[in-house]
Formats: structure tokens, C-alpha cells, sequence
């Protein structure tokens, strides 16, 4: 199967997405072609060769009132998928995105022409919104850790300004992580998105585009071959050279924090969501709107940290040239998140 991935959830993808705790089977997909559900696939499974409890042996808790499901003595190596997927997504008046309809293609198709010049075919897609994604699907189970960075290791090469691929993580505690939208959906708004296009942005018909997919898959050799480029981030000292005071006006905690960056641990790959770089940048904004500053002042000391020390909107070296709206729309985040916090304490 072309999509193969986690196999005991799928991703309900209309207006309000979320997870679906059943088996997925050949009914979800015809249903999505045929446009009555539009059908999201998990592609990160573990242990799908069972070489210790096989994807669905997790054990089951429930925190507040929500059911966590992980694997017991959980090996990181184990979690794998088949395919991966760069979301580029379009700028329109409710979303930031990458883009203009006309760049998030550009975009896409310089991926896959990097990823093509590695020796790792891939297809893009033109979403519902007019983004893209540009999928590549492995031989045979592939590793997380490979396959996101072969895909980020692309973007950095290619210049590209995505969201976080997918896989969105290379390991997780338990199942199900992130889904994707699958192409395709039969009653779609318009018949020219929702399919993979060529590089002249025809639509291949979906019989066209499983029979390549299927026919050129990318070998995992090739994939881990590719991964190997990825750009590291450097982890900075805790007084780097570029070290400076903050401005008066701030807080001490948050002045040590602008001043010191981050610890190490932060520049550590996969510690879920809001950790990691992205995650110390947020809650840096979300003390900084705390203190009583405004959205400029926070918007231009974050794009400060992320240029001293995260580099999270960064390729190549150099800040991305959406660094800035990345920036803005985690500080709005901040705020919109600080502010529900001080109603419900008021």
C-alpha cells in the first residue's frame, strides 16, 4: 500500500481533525475517495517487524480524564515509517504560511529536485489551501531519524522554508503522533487541488500517480545516505562570544534568560511538543508578554535569540526569509495563550 502507516488509528481530517481509535481498512480509504470522510494517515509506527512488542503493544493510563498510550521500555530505534511528507503551506489572511500560491510551488519542486539530484524520488502535491507537499515513499521500513532528516537535510540545501516534516519526530513514547491529509478526497471544493502535479502543475490521475509512486520508490540506502547531510544546530556555551546585556526594562529572570540562551538539553532532537528550540523560544515570548511587554519588543528579542542562539529559522547559516512571520505568529501564539490563561485565573 502506498500510505502504509500506523494501522490501529486514523486521522479524521474535516474542520475539526482528530484521531479515530479504530483499525484502519480499506473502507476508510474508499470512503475518502469517494469523498465522504477525508481520511488522515499516522506514518510513524513501532516496531512494525515485532522485534520486541510490535505497534500495538502499548499499555494504556488515563491523565485528566484523556487516555496516554505508551510502550513499555520504549527503544527509540524502533519507530520507523514508509513515507515522508514536506508541508509548505500558502500565506493567506488567516495563516502566515511560506508563501504565495506561485512560491509554495517553486518551493516544492526545488525540493524535489534536490531530493532527485540524491537519488530519492518524490512527488508533490498541491493541497486544499494551495500549499504543497512533497511526499517520498521509502522501499521498505525506513528509520524516523533518517527519513526526517533526509527530508530536512533537502529543505536546508534547497533553501526552503517549511513547517517541521514529517514524521514530526524521530521517536515518540507512544503512539499516534501527527497524521497527514491524504490526496485525493472525492468531493474536494476544487478538482485541481488535493492532487500531485508534474513540474508544468498537471494533475496526474490518481491511477497515474500510485502506479510511480509504487513503481519508483526511494531505497532506504539512499535515504540514509541523504539524512547524512542534515545540518546539525550547534549547541552554544552557556556565555557565548556574542553574549550582550539585555535592555534595562527587563525582568531579571527574563534578562538572564535573553542574556545566558538556552541549556544545552534544548538543542536536543525530538523531546515532543513545546521543547526543544521552538519550544524555549515560546516560553521565552510567553514570560516576556508576561512582564507586561509589547508585541514589537518581544517580536524583535525573539528574532534576537533565534539569531545568537537557536537558529531554529535558520538555513544554511543564514535566517530564513520568513524568519521574522515564524517569529510572529509563536509570539501572537504567546499572547493569544497568555491571555486565556490570565481569564481563566481572573
Amino acid at each position: 500500500m502506498t500510505f502504509h502507516g500506523f494501522t490501529h488509528a486514523w486521522g479524521e481530517s474535516g474542520d475539526n481533525p482528530h484521531a479515530v481509535w479504530e483499525d484502519l481498512t480499506i473502507t476508510h480509504f474508499r470512503r475518502h475517495l469517494d469523498g465522504e470522510i477525508p481520511l488522515g494517515i499516522y506514518p510513524m509506527v513501532y516496531d512494525p517487524t515485532c522485534k520486541d512488542v510490535g505497534p500495538r503493544g502499548w499499555e494504556e493510563h488515563t491523565s485528566n480524564d484523556h487516555v496516554v498510550r505508551t510502550y513499555p521500555d520504549m527503544q527509540k530505534e524502533l519507530w520507523m515509517c514508509s513515507w515522508g511528507c514536506v508541508d509548505i503551506d500558502a500565506r493567506s489572511d488567516d495563516h502566515v504560511g511560506q508563501g504565495t500560491e506561485d512560491e509554495v510551488a517553486d518551493y516544492a519542486f526545488s525540493l524535489h529536485n534536490v531530493l532527485g539530484a540524491q537519488g530519492v524520488p518524490s512527488w508533490v502535491e498541491r493541497t486544499r489551501s494551495g500549499g504543497a507537499h512533497v511526499w517520498v515513499f521509502a522501499d521498505t521500513w525506513c528509520s524516523t531519524v533518517d527519513m526526517r532528516r533526509c527530508l530536512q537535510a533537502a529543505e536546508e540545501i534547497a533553501g526552503v522554508p517549511t513547517d517541521s516534516p514529517f514524521p514530526k519526530s524521530e521517536w515518540l513514547t507512544g503512539p499516534p503522533g501527527n497524521f497527514v491529509r491524504l490526496p485525493y478526497h472525492g468531493k474536494r471544493a476544487r478538482v485541481d487541488r488535493q492532487v500531485v502535479i508534474d513540474d508544468r502543475g498537471v494533475p496526474y490521475t490518481l491511477e497515474d500517480f500510485l502506479h510511480g509512486a509504487n513503481s519508483e520508490r526511494a531505497k532506504v540506502a539512499d535515504i540514509k545516505a541523504a539524512a547524512l547531510l542534515r545540518e546539525q544546530p550547534a549547541v552554544p556555551t552557556v556565555l557565548p562570544p556574542e553574549f550582550r546585556k539585555a535592555p534595562k526594562k527587563m525582568a531579571a529572570s527574563l534578562a538572564r534568560r535573553f542574556e545566558q540562551g538556552p541549556p544545552p538539553e534544548v538543542f536536543t532532537e525530538n523531546q515532543g511538543r513545546g521543547r526543544g528550540r521552538h519550544g524555549w523560544l515560546y516560553s521565552w515570548a510567553c514570560h516576556a508578554v508576561r512582564s507586561g511587554h509589547d508585541v514589537l519588543f518581544v517580536i524583535d528579542h525573539v528574532v534576537d535569540l533565534d539569531n545568537r542562539f537557536t537558529r531554529k529559522f535558520h538555513s544554511q547559516g543564514q535566517p530564513r526569509a520568513d524568519q521574522r512571520e515564524q517569529v510572529r505568529s509563536l509570539v501572537m501564539k504567546a499572547y493569544a495563550d497568555v491571555q486565556s490563561e490570565l481569564r481563566v485565573s481572573g
